[in-house]
């Protein structure tokens, strides 16, 4: 109680310091955001609707963003949604040509309500030292949760007090063992997503992070002290009668039809969230807030999407399936960079039909054990196949040419590839809460590496498919000692093959492992794998022992084409994932297919770099032939 108490003290002693200047700047942000409405309205009657529009949006972006929180604090955020709302529609209505009086009717009506909120934010009588929260009274609020409350509390506090005296280092670190040591390891996390909502318990994680991003920059105090409020307000609303996690594994046996139900209902209510996202980002792009509605899209993805872990439990059945839905957000992102918006519709059902069909997929209730065995079987069947034909291509080419003592070092970089895969796995879905999106950047960065290894290795093997330089070779002009740098690089290309799909494999066999029930279903999921492995192997060595009996001009030109091709599709996939990873947005190419298994899409960011390629492997070939001539 000291320390909220504290800590409640510390943000008054901080509104107080800051009052007067605060005042200053609310009725100073006021004055502004109405003299642009004002400016606007004469603009409208000089017949120039266009820097009318712009002069609104202005408005908005560069003042009323700033009047956002404390109006959402000192009054709802319903309200700030509404004067928020305000601007977009008055921005609409001009460009819809709507009659100028009625036009001024929303301007008066926006700058009245400016006037309404002005006395409480100047006067900030809303914003208190009270600081009780009503979680250490509330007997419905069971002792467990008061303690982890109190942990949250108590670490937010010290977040505060850090930044207040300027270690931002500090108070990023609180706000770090508050989010972990608070929410996560105490399972409150688990528990709001279990018996509230999956997006609930994502808002709130979302919440953490704004708060760990503020504290890294100077001048962020008055809304740090909002947004630490809010999230301990929240926080407090979801604690009533919430059960322990502990608590409701005891009694799983009791519950079991309950929990199914449960879990089936939270999938229908995450694709009806996701939709509704879909909805309200297409509303604003509407309103010509495009950037806005691209972040709502992006954050609709990694926030509901793959957060609630809806995207794994579908990628651990059908990958192809998972890839589709990814499409659909990719698309509409692209649609509204390209603005065209009369195609978001269209792309927004077809992301609706393939959640209904997802849901009718995940909510058949508890997964027969043969139905795990076969999820289990296609998993490492569909992951390990891509890895496993590189990784034999290599050894082929070792063993063709009598290297068999460097095969160690291949298999080596196999098994540190499955660990480093394990380590990545565990990483990201035990410390970042919003792991696809930093999955998606690693696979992205980790392919476009191993596009460059497959190319150089795919040029090694061609260069000797000209007569010279395979005579060459046969005469032994060319060295058949592997260098430190040759081995070195295949290595690094075995390993990249393995790692690229290594974490996201573990993590579709960490979803699929949620749906056995019994020790029985574990043991027929890890009957899957050991049948998809052993299939695996069978494939290998039909690879082994078949390629390598080639002669060796077939063999460079088999093996050097399939590092190519694969070069090929790495480096489309890989640009898709960065943008999937919301590093930018995409450039839609209309009437180019969407050939995935060639790794094309329809975006200017993934053909670039595979036209690029082309070019090279045109350039090489020409090199090759020149130094042919050059031989002879």
């Amino acid at each position: 109680m000291l320390r909220i108490i504290r800590y409640s003290a510390l943000l008054f002693t901080f509104f107080l310091s800051q009052l007067a200047l605060a005042q200053d700047h609310y009725q100073e942000r006021v004055a502004d955001i109405t003299a642009r409405l004002d400016k606007t309205t004469a603009l409208l009657q000089q017949n120039n609707p266009d820097d009318a529009r712009t002069e609104v949006q202005m408005a908005y972006f560069e003042v009323f963003e700033n009047l956002e929180g404390p109006i959402r604090i000192n009054f709802s955020a319903q309200k700030s949604y509404q004067m928020e709302a305000a601007f977009g529609e008055i921005r609409k209505m001009i460009g819809e040509g709507k009659p100028l009086n009625e036009i001024q009717a929303k301007i008066d009506g926006l700058k009245q309500a400016l006037q309404e909120v002005l006395p409480s934010l100047t006067e900030g009588h809303q914003l208190n030292a009270d600081g009780q929260h009503g979680v250490y009274q509330n007997d419905q609020i069971l002792p467990y949760w008061q303690e982890s409350f109190k942990t949250i509390d108590d670490l937010v506090a010290q977040a505060i007090e850090a930044y207040q005296q300027g270690d931002f280092s500090k108070a990023k670190q609180a706000f770090q063992q508050a989010q972990y040591e608070g929410y996560k390891n105490s399972e409150m996390e688990m528990a709001i997503r279990t018996h509230r909502s999956s997006e609930q318990s994502a808002a709130i994680n979302q919440q953490f992070y704004n708060l760990i991003r503020l504290s890294e920059q100077a001048d962020q105090m008055m809304e740090i002290a909002y947004q630490s409020t809010n999230l301990l307000q929240d926080i407090e609303e979801q604690l009533p009668s919430l059960p322990t996690t502990r608590e409701e594994q005891n009694r799983q046996s009791t519950q079991a039809a309950q929990t199914t139900e449960q879990a089936e209902q939270d999938w229908q209510n995450i694709a009806k969230q996701v939709n509704q996202n879909i909805q309200q980002a297409i509303m604003l792009y509407e309103k010509g807030e495009h950037k806005k509605a691209i972040l709502a899209v992006q954050d609709t993805y990694f926030d509901m999407f793959e957060n609630s872990g809806m995207e794994n439990k579908i990628g651990s059945r059908d990958s192809n399936f998972k890839a589709e839905l990814e499409g659909y957000f990719t698309r509409l992102v692209s649609l509204m960079k390209a603005e065209q918006g009369d195609k978001l519709q269209e792309q927004a059902k077809g992301l609706s039909d393939g959640l209904n069909q997802a849901v009718d997929m995940l909510q058949g209730g508890e997964q027969s054990d043969w139905s795990l065995f076969l999820y289990s079987l296609l998993i490492i069947l569909r992951e390990g196949l891509e890895a496993l034909l590189i990784v034999a291509a290599i050894v082929a080419y070792l063993v063709k040419n009598n290297h068999q003592d460097k095969l160690p070092v291949i298999r080596q970089s196999v098994y540190v590839a499955l660990f480093a895969s394990l380590v990545t796995a565990f990483f990201f879905q035990l410390i970042f809460e919003n792991s696809g999106q930093n999955r998606e950047l690693l696979e992205g960065f980790t392919m476009i590496i191993a596009v460059f290894m497959l190319f150089m290795m795919s040029y090694w093997l061609l260069s000797k498919v000209e007569a010279q330089n395979w005579k060459r070779y046969l005469e032994g002009k060319i060295s058949t000692a592997l260098t430190a740098g040759s081995l070195a690089g295949l290595w690094f290309t075995s390993f990249l093959a393995v790692y690229r799909e290594g974490a996201e494999t573990v993590l579709f066999y960490y979803a699929l492992a949620g749906d056995a029930k019994s020790a029985l279903g574990l043991t027929y999921l890890f009957g899957g794998f050991l049948v998809g492995a052993l299939l695996l192997a069978v494939c290998y060595f039909i690879m082994r022992y078949t390629v390598v009996k080639l002669p060796l001009k077939p063999f460079f030109m088999f093996t050097g084409s399939f590092m190519y091709v694969m070069a090929f599709v790495f480096a489309g996939k890989s640009v898709l994932e960065l943008i999937e990873g919301k590093l930018f947005e995409p450039t839609l190419i209309n009437g180019v297919p969407e050939i995935t298994w060639l790794g094309i899409y329809p975006y200017v960011e993934t053909l670039v770099p595979q036209g690029i390629l082309i070019i090279a492997a045109v350039l090489a070939l020409a090199v090759m032939k020149y130094q042919s001539k050059k031989v002879n």
